[in-house]
Order: C-alpha cells, then sequence, then structure tokens
C-alpha cells in the first residue's frame, strides 16, 4: 500500500510536518511504501517521536526523531524528489530492530547550520582575526566559552573542532594543522591533549571573531577558519540491530554528528549516496559521512560521493570490549573502553568471539558467546560456553569477530574532507574498486587499537585495484596506510594480506604505502605521475614505501 504524507497535512502546524512524518511512518505496515510527495518539506523538534539510544561512536541521549522506522519490515521512505528541512536539535532517521527498509529520492538539509566558519582578515603566529556572515553565523564569548546559537537552539562550549578551509573547492588547506581550539584555564589530559590550542576570545566587532595564544601555525589571509560545535548526539541515518538496509538516492546536504551510522546491522546497500555541502556552506557532514561498527553480511557503497566533512568518508570496524575482572571459570566481566562506546552490546548468543593481549593486539584464544547482557551502561557480563583461560588479565579485550562485514566498495569518490577517506579495519574480505581519493590525510586506512580508540580489528584480504589517488593525503603521508597500535610488536602478523594493483597515483612526491604487521603485501602494475604544480607535502621515504614486519612481500616500484 502506498501512504501519501499529503493525507496527513491536517496533522501539520504551520510548516512543521514532523506531527505528520512521526504518524504517517508509524501507520506504516509491512509492504507499505510512505511517499512524501516531492518539494520542500520542514520539520522541527516539538512534535518529533523520543527514544533513548545508545549510538557508538557518538553521544547517548534522548532522541527526537522525526521518521521512527522501529520494528517494521518490509517498508520504504521515498521522497520523491522532497528536500526535507530540519530545524532545531533534531535526528531524521532511525531504523531500528527492522528488516528491509529502503530511504530514498531525498536531500537532507537543516535550516541554519550547525557550525562556523568565518574569512580570514589577518593572521599572525599567535592570532587570527575573521568575519563572519552574521546572517548565517550567531556566535558570542561568555566566560571563557564559545556560545553559538540560532533558532531554538545554541551550543556552548569551551572547546571547538577546528580546520582551516579553502572556499573554492570546500576543504581543509593543505599542510595545515587540525586542532582544538580550547578557551578553558585547565590543561588536557587525554590523550588528545596534543590537539589542544590554549587561546583567548573576543569579539572586536558584531560579526568578527578573534583568538590570541600558540597556534603553532599560521594561518593564511583569504581561507576560511572553520570549527565544529556539536556534540554527536544526532546523526542523519542511524541503524540499530537491523537487516537489509538500502539508501538510494539519497543527498546529505547538512547533519549535526555523522551522515549514516549503522551498528549490529547486516547487509547495507548505498546507491548514489552524497555528501556535500550546500550553496553558500563549506561543511557538509558534521563528523564521519558514513560508519559501521561490528555490522555483518555485505556493506556495498556503489556510485556514492564523500565531500566536505569534518570526519572520514568511511570507518567500518569492530570494538575491543576490554576485561574488568573474571568471575567464574564461563563468565567475565567487560567494561566500554571509550565513552562514545558504552551501551552498545555487542555480543550475541553462538557468536564466535576472540580475548586479545592489549598490548600486542594478539588473539590467544576464542570462546562462544552463551549469554550476553547489559549491567549497565557501562559494563557487560559475557557468559561463554567453553571455560575461559585460566590467566585473564584486566585490560585484555573480546572482539566480537563473527560481526564483521564483508565489504565492496566500488565508482565513489570521496575527499576535501578531514582526515581519511576508508578506514577497512574488518576481518572479513574487502575490494575497493574504481574510486577517486582526494583527502587531505590518508585515502585509506587500516587501523585496530585496545588502548585508546578500542577500534578492532585486524584486516582480513582486502583488495585495492583500478582505483584513482588524486593528489590523496595531499598534506602529507602514506596515501594507503596500516598502522595497528601495538605497544609491543611481535612476530606475528596482525592483518592478512593487501593486494594494491592497477592503480594511478598523481602527488608531487611519491607517498604509496606505510604498511605494518600483514602476512602478505602485494604492490603491482601501478602507476605514478609526479605532479610538480600539486602542493609538496611530507614524504614517509625516498622511494614512497615503508613496510614492516610483514612475511610476505612483493613490489613492484
Amino acid at each position: 500500500m502506498n501512504i501519501n504524507l499529503r493525507d496527513y497535512l491536517y496533522l501539520a502546524e504551520g510548516q512543521d510536518m514532523t506531527l505528520s512524518a512521526v504518524t504517517a511512518v508509524q501507520n506504516a505496515n509491512e509492504g507499505d511504501t510512505v511517499s512524501l510527495g516531492g518539494g520542500e518539506l520542514h520539520f522541527y523538534p516539538k512534535y518529533a517521536f523520543e527514544k533513548e539510544y545508545y549510538i557508538s561512536n557518538n553521544d547517548f541521549g534522548v532522541k527526537p526523531i522525526v521518521f521512527p522506522l522501529i520494528g517494521k519490515k518490509n517498508v520504504t521512505i521515498d521522497g520523491e524528489g522532497a528536500k526535507i528541512i530540519f530545524h532545531g536539535k533534531v535526528m531524521p532517521f532511525v531504523i531500528d530492530g527492522s528488516e528491509n527498509i529502503t530511504v530514498k529520492n531525498l536531500t537532507v538539509e537543516y535550516s541554519e547550520p550547525m557550525y562556523f566558519h568565518g574569512k580570514i582578515l589577518d593572521a599572525g603566529d599567535d592570532y587570527v582575526e575573521m568575519e563572519y556572515d552574521d546572517s548565517m553565523f550567531h556566535c558570542d564569548i561568555l566566560d571563557h566559552k564559545f556560545r553559538f546559537y540560532g533558532d531554538g537552539w545554541e551550543n556552548v562550549t569551551d572547546k571547538v573542532l577546528v580546520n582551516e578551509f579553502d572556499g573554492d573547492f570546500k576543504g581543509p588547506v593543505p599542510v595545515t594543522d587540525t586542532y582544538f581550539a580550547y578557551l578553558g584555564e585547565t590543561k588536557a589530559d587525554s590523550f588528545l591533549a596534543g590537539f589542544y590550542r590554549y587561546l583567548k576570545a573576543s569579539k572586536p566587532a558584531d560579526n568578527r571573531l578573534r583568538l590570541e595564544g600558540h597556534f603553532n601555525i599560521k594561518h593564511n589571509v583569504g581561507k576560511y577558519w572553520l570549527c565544529a560545535h556539536n556534540s554527536r548526539e544526532f546523526p542523519g541515518i542511524f541503524g540499530n540491530d537491523s537487516k537489509n538496509i538500502t539508501i538510494e538516492n539519497v543527498t546529505l546536504n547538512h547533519t549535526l554528528a555523522m551522515g549514516v551510522i549503522c551498528q549490529i546491522c547486516e547487509n547495507i546497500t548505498l546507491k548514489n549516496v552524497q555528501a556535500v555541502p550546500s550553496e553558500g556552506r563549506l561543511l557538509s557532514v558534521d563528523a564521519d559521512a558514513t560508519h559501521f561498527v561490528n555490522c555483518s553480511g555485505l556493506i556495498h557503497i556503489d556510485g556514492c560521493r564523500f565531500e566536505s566533512m569534518m570526519d572520514d568518508s568511511c570507518n567500518i570496524h569492530g570494538m575491543y570490549v576490554p576485561v574488568s575482572k573474571k568471575l567464574d571459570d564461563h563468565t567475565v566481566l567487560l567494561h566500554f573502553g571509550h565513552e562514545q562506546q558504552r551501551g552498545v552490546n555487542i555480543f550475541k548468543a553462538g557468536d564466535r568471539v576472540g580475548i586479545t593481549d592489549n598490548e600486542t593486539l594478539c588473539r590467544y584464544a576464542e570462546v562462544t558467546v552463551k549469554e550476553s547482557k547489559l549491567l549497565s551502561k557501562e559494563f557487560v557480563v559475557l557468559e561463554t560456553e567453553e571455560i575461559l583461560p585460566e590467566n585473564l588479565p584486566a585490560g585484555h579485550a573480546f572482539e566480537n569477530f563473527t560481526r564483521m562485514p564483508e565489504v565492496h566498495i566500488e565508482n565513489t569518490c570521496c575527499g576535501y574532507n578531514r582526515p581519511r577517506g576508508f578506514l577497512l579495519s574488518t576481518c572479513k574480505d574487502a575490494l575497493v574498486e574504481n574510486c577517486t581519493f582526494y583527502n587531505i590525510n590518508q585515502a585509506i586506512d587500516i587501523n585496530g587499537d585496545a588502548n585508546s580508540w578500542f577500534e578492532s580489528g585486524p584486516c582480513g584480504n582486502l583488495v585495492v585495484r583500478n582505483n584513482r589517488f588524486d593528489n590523496a593525503a595531499y598534506s602529507g603521508g602514506a596515501v594507503i596506510q596500516a598502522l595497528p597500535q601495538q605497544k609491543v610488536v611481535t612476530d606475528v602478523p596482525y592483518s592478512k594480506s593487501l593486494i594494491v594493483e592497477n592503480n594511478y597515483f598523481r602527488m608531487h612526491e611519491p607517498r604509496f604505502m606505510f604498511i605494518r604487521s600483514f602476512d602478505k603485501v602485494v604492490y603491482r602494475n601501478n602507476q605514478f605521475y609526479q605532479d610538480e604544480s600539486l602542493t609538496p607535502a611530507w614524504g614517509i621515504s625516498e622511494d614512497g614505501f615503508i613496510i614492516e614486519n610483514c612475511n610476505q612481500v612483493e613490489v613492484e616500484k
């Protein structure tokens, strides 16, 4: 059956269509399509459906949701070309406990940009002054804090994430630092402390902002000082514990956190999904364009475009969940290592999971989950079928390698974003082909860390072929990087195989691969065009290769 949003116009309040949308979605039964009818539609938080969610790599809280696809099966949201505009702090889509869900043919935008940029008028080693459009941005300085505000919302914070952007290509300026502009009076003590710049702020005029202090860089007059000031509470499309999600012909002009974030979902397809800023704005998605945590089945990304984000184009990983203490031979108490992983139980009965030494990142045991339950937002009680290792130190981590996906990314371009392209930390097979990269940092990154971000895990068999790295990593470093965060390096490879073939690299200098701890690395039939018209960046070696602690290496230079 087709459900038309226009049939619920009687529930609208002025231009606010939120109650109409919530009611139409809640009335949708199996096999129904909710048609939005095209045009421009506006949504506000007042009548939104509310539910609390823990979302990995985002922030917990009550979410006002306009399209709550919760407990649905075989339901489609068809925008029919609609531009859906959100006002204030509201979350567009949630797909939770659902199966066979499609969202297509629409553009997501916010009436006001919830980031900030100003054109740099003057800069020195210890100051920067900018002018901003005060019809678009509203900024005050109050008690050592920034205050950004708009229609029905405000963000008051002592720190913001900063990058200098170019107004022409709408991306970070080459060879510039990312930093936190911090107005507080206490010293940062987190593992990100090195990114803090301790500054003082003032407003020389109503539409001017001046910052003074030690920047470690000199900003460029004529470029744009751009900062993200949101918490990560309201991503654009959130998938949770669902199966067979398709997002097609969707443009994300702006979201307040990640664009698409899915956790514990199976089979996800993104077809012709774009993250691009609208006219007059420099930033699209406030964090990662796409992000997938302990998903399974196949993640297929085809024909997409991810530009001008404040974080990565695509991040695929699992969680390392550290041990608090062993309770008995079959039961262990785990805690979440990072606060943005709290409350997300990634384990289900029957899952095979690994136990990993957090210092070496070596998996030394495997067990089967009998039962897993959240004790609180901080702790998980995990019961196993097999007897647990006798020695199970606190800090060692459990990793659910059952709930990891195969990946196929094709015909997709990404760049002009801070910082990277695709982060592919899955232990299953992954293929990246016919894509174009122009990111400020690595185009492809493979990581693994059980002490800071707690993002697993080892890379399985990754093939990178027929791609164009068009001045990728344009601020320096390697285009393709794999550096697992091992405190103690062993002879046991962390990842399986990496094959890089038939690709085209265009850069100022050779900076191809910085690879560590693979069983097999192959680099063959690739082309390099040295373009000295491009901005020089810091290299990694004379020939553009660093390959360490790998067993089989075949590099055709």
